[in-house]
């Protein structure tokens, strides 16, 4: 089964100090080492995740490139085509969602044939699914 992390649970990985970062960072380790279970993240969210570290934590920018290439190590990142792009368009035009940035998130996930979108996202959570994308809490699977 694939599974998804959002953003907001790859930068609890990253930051500790984060509310939600101990929940995020137990369920992953209890789940990292699952075999039915193959992790990605939008590879797209790297500099999210860069610039959090960096300029909101000011953690120095060597040591926030080392912890996101052993985070892609584990964790494949996926990256956006256009396609994700068109497809959130027309989700956000037919009123599936709201969130634009998100829609191309989810569908980039859609397209990877993952099953399970893990967040915090209580918007996301509220949605709890797009398509065949089942999206919750981590502690829920």
């Amino acid at each position: 089964m694939k599974v998804f992390l959002d953003a907001n649970i790859c930068l609890d990985l990253l930051d500790s100090t984060r509310n939600t970062s101990k929940n995020s960072i137990d369920w992953y380790m209890q789940n990292k080492d699952s075999t039915d279970k193959e992790f990605c993240f939008s590879g797209d969210f790297i500099t999210t995740i860069y610039y959090h570290l960096t300029q909101k934590r000011k953690v120095d920018a060597k040591l926030v490139i080392e912890a996101i290439d052993a985070l892609c190590a584990e964790i494949t990142p996926l990256y956006l085509n256009h396609n994700d792009f068109q497809l959130a368009k027309k989700s956000f035009f037919d009123g599936v969602f709201d969130d634009f940035e998100d829609l191309i998130v989810l569908h980039s996930g859609l397209r990877a044939q993952c099953a399970t979108f893990i967040t915090n996202d209580k918007k996301l959570l509220n949605l709890g699914k797009l398509d065949d994308l089942c999206i919750v809490l981590s502690k829920l699977i």
